[in-house]
């Protein structure tokens, strides 16, 4: 569920109305905005604006006191889990840098030419070897459009 702060231009409210309204998903509030589902429960008007709103996001991990590791039901401790919920996280972590450090030792950088390198490879342009770089989203999906295989991996920081 995504919660919204809104605001009624009317007239009628004095543009001092503000209320919450809870959606589904960002589809939901767009669909019933445009259909003008969505009224001031105050006039009834229809004129409603979302307000900026600051993201709800957790900073950091919540702590133990006195180092206690808990269980879970599923037999997995505390420290295994991150505040997200993702399960053996330092697992993940720990096969993100193998994979990390294998893609260095066995390519080669070609930072943000990483796109046009890639096409020119698949034209016959420059000879075909193992590269990795940077690309936006949609520079990636193009790539794969035209049939390139491209892989996003997630580039963690190394443990220090």
């Amino acid at each position: 569920m995504i919660k919204y702060k809104l605001k009624c231009k009317s007239i009628y409210c004095s543009e001092q109305n503000e209320f919450d309204g809870w959606f589904q998903s960002i589809e939901a509030f767009e669909n019933q905005m445009q259909s003008g589902l969505i009224n001031c429960p105050i006039c009834g008007d229809d004129n409603i604006i979302k307000l900026l709103a600051t993201p709800n996001v957790r900073k950091s991990k919540p702590k133990i006191s006195k180092n206690i590791e808990f269980q879970n039901a599923s037999g997995v401790s505390n420290s295994e889990k991150s505040y997200l919920g993702n399960e053996k996280i330092k697992n993940i972590t720990t096969m993100l840098r193998t994979i990390k450090k294998e893609i260095q030792k066995n390519s080669m950088f070609v930072g943000d030419e990483f796109v046009s390198k890639a096409r020119s490879m698949k034209e016959g342009k420059i000879k075909e070897r193992p590269i990795h770089g940077h690309g936006t989203n949609k520079e990636i999906q193009e790539l794969r459009d035209e049939g390139i295989d491209v892989v996003n991996i997630p580039w963690i920081p190394d443990d220090h």
